[in-house]
């Protein structure tokens, strides 16, 4: 799907097929751009549906077509951007072709995630591969069937034979769905591995089976949300965390409360270039909301939720039991001059101490929630040992990194 990076072809209105327009067709930064002549006689800002017929791909329908760009005069210019691009080798007809029930998603992220290598043995002069992974998983509770794949595939030419590992994810559902509701799915199946593996990527494939025509169509979007962050949270091997899949995946699609609590966890995993501060307000937030649904508290603020899982704090964090009412007030503080503006709160952490206190914070609520699901053992220790890979020896080495005798000196001579 989309394998190059211009394709050409002619595009047409819905309402007006016999009047085609020549399209060149690019791929920039895994969006799709459309450069044309077709055009509105209506002023508008978007197009909401554009036909179109492309050498080497059949029949595209792209919804959604910002305009870009716009150039009147004796040509007029079109510069399209489609959010949504549906490769068909026929035409659809009408709306049932976007309903379905199993679609399969191509995401190398899961190549990584498993890390099956394939090798060339010299002595026996054979290729040595490890074995397939097929490992499907049961939602009962939505009537879906998940299916985690990793294979090898080869392409054989007279002058070359290539391997390429491939990675996906099938769905399969009990009742017919929507594109929209695909991407839904799809999305809840991302947060799960940005949680355990930090890492998702823009899918090669996104294939459904229509259900008018039963014929295989594609759908692009550029992914921007699970695909462009700088996440670097937990690394997880798929072997090791592969026995506490079902549970995972059964959560965040039925329980409302864990998928409540992994979509704040979310907002710092998936975000870009984010101030120290605001992931700290964030963490904040999601350790608020994790302790109102799951401590059993009658009295809901940040005080009790520290001291309710003071032990989480300790363990992750390795902070001593007598130091800890010290702590949780210092972040409270910390909390009240970012958030309500104190002040003349005093005490309060640095911009560099923030960051890891968030960090912190992020990974006791990702352990909390792994103790609720009564996962395995395992990955609860994996858990403690990257928050405190994290917490601890990630923190003091980039104290010294960030180090700076000026602004250091200048702030003991204030002091």
């Amino acid at each position: 799907m989309l394998k190059d990076k211009k394709y050409y072809g002619e595009i047409w209105f819905k309402e007006r097929e016999n009047e085609r327009c020549f399209c060149i067709m690019t791929l920039t930064d895994c969006d799709v751009v459309l450069e044309t002549n077709l055009h509105s006689p209506q002023s508008s800002y978007k197009q909401l549906q554009i036909q179109g017929e492309f050498t080497g791909l059949g029949y595209i329908t792209f919804i959604d077509c910002t305009i870009l760009k716009s150039e009147s005069g004796i040509i007029e210019m079109r510069v399209y951007e489609p959010k949504y691009t549906f490769i068909n080798a026929h035409l659809p007809k009408n709306g049932d072709d976007l309903t379905f029930r199993r679609f399969q998603v191509t995401n190398d992220a899961i190549v990584d995630w498993v890390n099956h290598m394939t090798l060339y043995d010299l002595q026996e002069e054979k290729i040595v591969k490890e074995d397939d992974v097929k490992d499907e998983i049961r939602i009962d509770g939505i009537g879906l069937t998940l299916t985690i794949q990793h294979s090898l595939n080869y392409h054989a030419q007279r002058k070359e034979l290539s391997f390429k590992n491939n990675g996906y994810v099938t769905f399969e559902s009990d009742q017919s769905i929507t594109i929209l509701k695909s991407i839904d799915l799809y999305n809840d199946f991302q947060k799960i591995l940005h949680l355990i593996v930090s890492k998702s990527q823009q899918f090669s494939s996104y294939s459904f089976q229509c259900m008018s025509c039963k014929e295989w169509a594609n759908i692009y979007y550029n992914d921007k949300k699970y695909t462009k962050s700088n996440n670097s949270f937990i690394h997880i091997k798929y072997t090791e965390v592969k026995s506490d899949l079902p549970v995972l995946f059964n959560a965040i699609y039925t329980d409302e409360k864990f998928k409540f609590c992994i979509d704040k966890l979310m907002e710092n995993l998936l975000s870009r270039q984010i101030s120290h501060n605001k992931r700290f307000t964030n963490s904040i937030s999601t350790f608020e909301a994790f302790g109102k649904l799951y401590s059993g508290l009658e009295r809901n603020n940040l005080k009790k939720f520290l001291l309710h899982y003071s032990g989480l704090f300790e363990i992750i964090g390795k902070i001593d039991k007598k130091d800890f009412n010290s702590f949780s007030n210092k972040i409270i503080r910390s909390r009240d001059y970012h958030i309500h503006s104190n002040l003349e709160n005093k005490n309060v952490f640095t911009e560099f101490e923030l960051l890891y206190i968030a960090f912190l914070i992020d990974f006791v609520v990702t352990y909390g929630l792994f103790l609720e699901l009564k996962v395995s053992k395992k990955l609860l220790e994996k858990t403690i040992m990257h928050g405190q890979s994290v917490y601890i020896d990630m923190q003091q080495t980039n104290r010294i990194l960030n180090s700076d005798p000026l602004r250091d000196g200048l702030n003991k001579k204030t002091d």
